[in-house]
């Protein structure tokens, strides 16, 4: 056993000897090279890369304005939809007040009872046919009950207001009516 140890001992200090020539050798040889070739590479590479890279980082650059240009443009136009739709929304609110309004001055009719005029008024001006058809179905009510208005201050001021308004596109209807005959005087010059 002895002489095995001393064997492996012996081989192992020659192999480490041979490998440390063998790496005092080689290390400055690549030592050399290694900074003769690099300098050029490296600065052709460099330049290369750095050229390359700003051209690529410029068209992100570009690439990413524009995206937030169109994501601005997309949402200034969903701002003004909106804004738009919420218009939209306002009117179609108040024409469903009004008609919840002349739908129970129309109930109140067609039972029978006593409507105040200014509720007649407001349920003719805004819906005629409406009219038309609760005092089509008017029952006969023995005993009539006096209805309260079922108008705010607000719709029974802009009911007068739209009452003169509507007033007033009557009048020219019927002014219009006025100057026909003078039309008549001259179809019957034509004739």
């Amino acid at each position: 056993m002895e002489l095995r140890t001393t064997r492996e001992l012996r081989r192992n200090e020659q192999l480490s000897k041979a490998m440390a020539k063998k790496a005092d050798g080689d290390a400055p040889a690549p030592a050399q090279s290694a900074q003769k070739q690099p300098p050029a590479d490296k600065l052709t590479l460099s330049k290369q890369a750095l050229s390359f890279l700003e051209e690529q980082n410029r068209k992100r650059l570009e690439q990413d304005m524009e995206r937030e240009q169109r994501r601005q443009a997309r949402m200034s136009n969903s701002l003004s939809q909106l804004e738009s739709s919420k218009g939209h929304l306002d009117r179609l609110d108040k024409a469903l007040k009004v008609l919840s309004k002349c739908q129970k001055i129309a109930a109140s009719i067609m039972k029978g009872n006593r409507v105040p005029p200014e509720d007649l008024r407001y349920l003719m001006e805004n819906d005629p046919e409406g009219y038309k058809l609760a005092m089509a179905m008017r029952r006969q009510n023995p005993d009539p009950k006096d209805e309260k208005s079922v108008l705010d201050e607000e719709d029974k001021n802009g009911g007068s207001v739209e009452g003169a308004e509507s007033g007033g596109g009557e009048s020219p209807s019927v002014e219009a009516a006025g100057p026909s005959p003078g039309g008549g005087e001259a179809a019957t010059t034509t004739e």
